[in-house]
């Protein structure tokens, strides 16, 4: 049974197919995630934006698009969490939760693609000032994706959103979710699953935050 993720919420969750399969739940965890505990340390900036320094182009436009970085939480394949002594008690349950075969089958059930015999990975996703995503489809080996939002008091002018589209045009937007806290959100890769991520105001201090499942076609040996 897991103790921090709200299986019996998950499990409710209706898989929608327009515009590609995606499904939505306002109730993730059974315990308050409070903001502090949110991890601090083993953060990695995305390579476009680490690029984008090398090439001497801080504070370009490129440069505020990828101002994201990733922590993991279990890394591909993995049982133990990385770096455990860096993290908050409660994140340890939580990969125990991951981990567990309930929740594998939650996932299947939801998304109705068998992820129980798939490696996956978590990490932890935070998208700074200026960030965002352009549509684009997932490489084929990113199976079905489950996003947990973690983000403080969201409101509309922080940007942030998960939009799902029709197709490669960014005005293309059949539904767009609100990274609000505890709201978390699944999709099922497909050849047409156009997704992006709307972008955060570059005088935004706060960020957007989430906890990132990719089920990997990739076997668990």
């Amino acid at each position: 049974m897991a103790e921090v993720l709200n299986l019996n919420a998950l499990k409710r969750m209706k898989l929608n197919h327009d515009p590609s399969p995606w499904a939505i739940c306002d109730n993730t965890f059974q315990k308050t995630i409070s903001a502090d505990v949110f991890p601090v340390s083993h953060w990695t900036y995305h390579s476009q934006r680490k690029l984008a320094e090398a090439l001497g182009k801080t504070g370009s436009d490129e440069w505020y698009q990828h101002n994201v970085k990733t922590r993991p939480l279990l890394e591909l394949g993995e049982t133990e969490p990385y770096a455990p002594d860096e993290l908050a008690d409660i994140w340890l349950v939580v990969a125990g939760d991951l981990l567990s075969d309930d929740y594998r089958e939650c996932i299947s059930d939801v998304s109705e693609y068998d992820v129980s015999k798939l490696q996956f990975q978590a990490h932890f996703w935070e998208f700074g000032p200026g960030s965002f995503f352009q549509p684009h489809v997932d490489k084929p080996h990113k199976i079905v994706t489950h996003l947990m939002y973690l983000t403080d008091d969201w409101v509309p002018e922080m940007g942030g959103c998960l939009q799902l589209l029709r197709s490669a045009d960014p005005k293309d937007v059949v539904v767009e979710i609100a990274p609000k806290k505890n709201t978390s959100a699944i999709i099922r890769r497909t050849d047409s699953a156009w997704h992006a991520v709307t972008s955060i105001p570059k005088e935004m201090q706060s960020v957007r935050k989430v906890l990132q499942v990719w089920f990997w076609d990739k076997p668990v040996v």
